[in-house]
């Protein structure tokens, strides 16, 4: 059977990782700065779309490309704004989900990340993760805008800001960390088991 839009848009969050920060494993970045940008993008073009039928009611999927201008005291996330977006909606309900690809091209290479929303009548509120080439730093923020999928990102969309919620921050290097993780009395657990002098485990 195939899948229902929600559902395929759904399983594209586990992507959201791509930031890939491995801070299970011990360690951590070097830095983490603050980062924040508006944006908009409403030339929209490669505009397709259509309908189908969900568990509570009709949906109307989009895809397109939309194209504009991300605004930023950092040079990483200033300047052309690319997004392509995937999205799906259902108007009886004003409840729908949107995700895509965004780029942001400048002077020193470009970031690139991706994001999934929620679409509540036209408000996006989300995530996005990503990279940015230069210099290399992981991206992770709140990603809120007003959507139309026939005239795109408008009103100041919003990375990294707009209430004292939302937030973004760019990771980068790595800082030293232990052999192993402490547990709560102090000892500490190592990866793999000293073998006795008799031989024995």
């Amino acid at each position: 059977m195939p899948r229902t839009p929600l559902a395929v848009l759904a399983a594209s969050v586990s992507a959201l990782a791509v930031a890939g920060f491995a801070l299970a494993h011990g360690g951590g970045p070097g830095s983490v700065q603050a980062a924040s940008a508006t944006f908009d993008a409403a030339t929209v073009t490669n505009l397709h779309s259509g309908t189908c039928t969900g568990a509570d009611g009709a949906y109307t999927r989009t895809r397109a490309t939309y194209t504009g201008n991300s605004v930023s005291s950092d040079a990483r996330l200033n300047g052309p704004l690319t997004v392509k977006a995937v999205t799906v909606y259902n108007s009886t309900t004003e409840l729908g989900v949107v995700q895509g690809r965004l780029r942001v091209d400048n002077a020193d290479g470009h970031t690139a990340g991706k994001f999934t929303a929620v679409d509540t009548a036209g408000s996006l509120d989300g995530f996005v993760g990503g990279w940015s080439m230069g210099p290399r730093a992981g991206l992770v923020g709140s990603f809120t805008a007003t959507f139309d999928p026939a005239t795109g990102f408008s009103d100041g969309g919003q990375l990294g800001t707009g209430s004292s919620t939302n937030a973004a921050v760019f990771v980068s290097g790595r800082c030293g960390h232990d052999d192993g993780q402490s547990s709560g009395n102090g000892q500490k657990h190592h990866q793999h088991n000293k073998h006795r002098r008799n031989g024995k485990r």
